[in-house]
């Protein structure tokens, strides 16, 4: 032996708490889970260019229907069910030209931006309030709360969404529940010029609701 050399002895492995092999094995999984599921789940695309309303004209008939009911939820409905071809000819257009891949959510959010930054608000005249046929809303580019609320959800349903009515206190807006995007309902305020899809000022939040669906 060398001077001041000392002998070789190896270092045992260290045992492994099972504890990290579980651990390891729950954030392999979940990476996996983000890395396949991800786009549907959690990065959702974006709508690009939301067409304006004179970009939807040419889709709307020239006699729409009915143009005002006094409201009923069953009068809201039946104008919904009346006008479904035609409103059904421009959510396909809007959800089209917006998203680049067939996203469901991205579609949603497209027809929301439609009505939020194409149709302004115009209030009924007092003791007067009544449903507008959202056909017409379309053809004015304005309407009230329930009747902005009720344009948003016929466009809605028209690409498969479920849709309900929200009624707080002097003021109505929309819900939708997107069937393969988690089972739950999102909030669209289509009044509120500055929300985004799912987003409702603090004190329309805080009232209290009833709902109708369509």
């Amino acid at each position: 032996m060398k001077p001041h050399e000392l002998p070789y002895e190896p270092i045992p492995p260290k045992n492994k708490h099972p504890l990290y092999a579980v651990i390891a094995l729950v954030v392999a999984i979940a990476l996996f889970v983000l890395s396949v599921e991800g786009y549907f789940w959690l990065i959702r695309p974006e709508p690009g260019l939301v067409p304006a309303l004179a970009d939807i004209q040419s889709f709307l008939p020239q006699n729409p229907g009915q143009p005002f009911l006094f409201y009923k939820p069953d009068d809201v409905r039946r104008m919904v069910a009346d006008t479904q071809d035609a409103i059904k000819l421009v959510a396909n257009f809007i959800a089209a030209q917006s998203c680049s891949k067939a996203d469901s959510v991205c579609q949603s959010k497209a027809l929301f931006y439609f009505v939020r930054d194409n149709i302004q608000y115009v209030a009924d005249a007092q003791f007067h309030d009544r449903l507008e046929n959202p056909l017409i809303t379309l053809k004015t580019g304005g309407a009230d709360c329930e009747d902005m609320a009720v344009l948003l959800g016929a466009l809605e349903k028209a690409i498969g969404n479920d849709a309900r009515l929200v009624f707080i206190p002097g003021h109505a807006y929309i819900q939708v529940r997107v069937p393969d995007y988690r089972n739950k309902w999102y909030s669209l305020e289509v009044t509120c010029k500055t929300c985004k899809w799912n987003q409702v000022p603090d004190e329309n939040a805080l009232q209290k609701k009833t709902f109708e669906e369509l």
